[in-house]
């Protein structure tokens, strides 16, 4: 049971209307401009398809009715790495002027110009979205997950369902004897240092954006902004909270460094992982899409093809 701004969540999901099994696929390392445009796709041509069966005034023929159907009610995860970009979300849109007061419109965008000037010099892309939270960094060595999902199939509010991927980040990093969980700020946090972003967007129950998980990451990239508006916090990794783990086990066990054992990280070992964990908590099976016949999902890789190809 999670508590959420004291409304209780159930996790996992289970009893769900939906089919049993949910698709993802990893589509390796893309700009943060292609996932939007491939993002908005897929959440439009789904609002599209269930617009259709909603507003058809006559009947439509039984296989463009399943077609829609099917286009409507597939949930995909997509899963994948940025090269390295800065975003801001919605909450980022305050006021930065000295002395806390209010700024001018025409001040606020000087200010917005000039920061993005800034972090762009470091080599880095920079964005402005429509997801929630605030500024934050996106690169290689971070497993990035967008699902697309209709909210109405898993009965979740819009708490609930980040309640749920926050579920999914804690689950995935005890699988690596990382104790994480959630504060009172946004995200998902280990030994007092933030190791998963969450930011979503919403869309007539559908859902993009999403979450941020810190495997190998270089951290130095967190070091020329303020991660998410906070201050006094630092960012971690799985790769960082392992070899903290593996030091004070070095320094208890009284080992010389031939024999202290490393363990690897990377997104690719950790997203399998991910992938179960997420399909736990959601009460889905995971598949890859690539395992899907053409008659059942031909159309939703076509679509992911051709927005990728744009």
């Amino acid at each position: 049971m999670s508590i959420f701004s004291g409304r209780a969540c159930s996790l996992p999901l289970s009893g769900l209307a939906v089919s049993t099994y949910l698709p993802y696929i990893y589509l390796s390392q893309i700009s943060y401009a292609k996932a939007l445009s491939l993002q908005a796709h897929l959440v439009t041509r789904r609002l599209k398809a269930r617009e259709q069966l909603q507003t058809s005034s006559s009947p439509l023929p039984t296989e463009e009715n399943e077609r829609l159907h099917d286009v409507a009610n597939t949930d995909i995860l997509l899963l994948l790495q940025h090269s390295p970009t800065y975003t801001t979300g919605r909450r980022d849109k305050r006021s930065t002027g000295a002395g806390g007061g209010s700024s001018s419109k025409e001040d606020l965008i000087n200010n917005v110009g000039i920061e993005e000037k800034r972090l762009r010099e470091f080599g880095a892309e920079y964005f402005e979205t429509l997801r929630g939270g605030q500024t934050t960094f996106h690169g290689p060595g971070q497993l990035i997950g967008y699902p697309i999902l209709n909210l109405q199939n898993y009965k979740l509010s819009v708490r609930c369902y980040v309640a749920a991927i926050e579920r999914v980040i804690i689950e995935t990093c005890a699988m690596y004897g990382i104790k994480a969980q959630t504060t009172e700020h946004t995200g998902v946090w280990a030994n007092g240092e933030k190791i998963c972003a969450i930011g979503i967007q919403v869309q007539r129950y559908i859902t993009s954006h999403g979450f941020a998980l810190n495997c190998n990451t270089d951290l130095s990239w967190f070091d020329h902004i303020i991660p998410c508006g906070l201050i006094d916090k630092k960012m971690t990794s799985i790769a960082k909270q392992i070899a903290k783990q593996q030091q004070i086990e070095f320094v208890n066990r009284n080992l010389n460094r031939m024999q202290q054992e490393k363990q690897e990280i990377s997104v690719e070992i950790v997203l399998p992982v991910l992938a179960e964990k997420f399909g736990s908590v959601f009460g889905r099976s995971m598949r890859p899409l690539e395992c899907f016949g053409d008659s059942e999902l031909g159309g939703l890789r076509r679509a992911i093809s051709e927005a990728l190809s744009k």
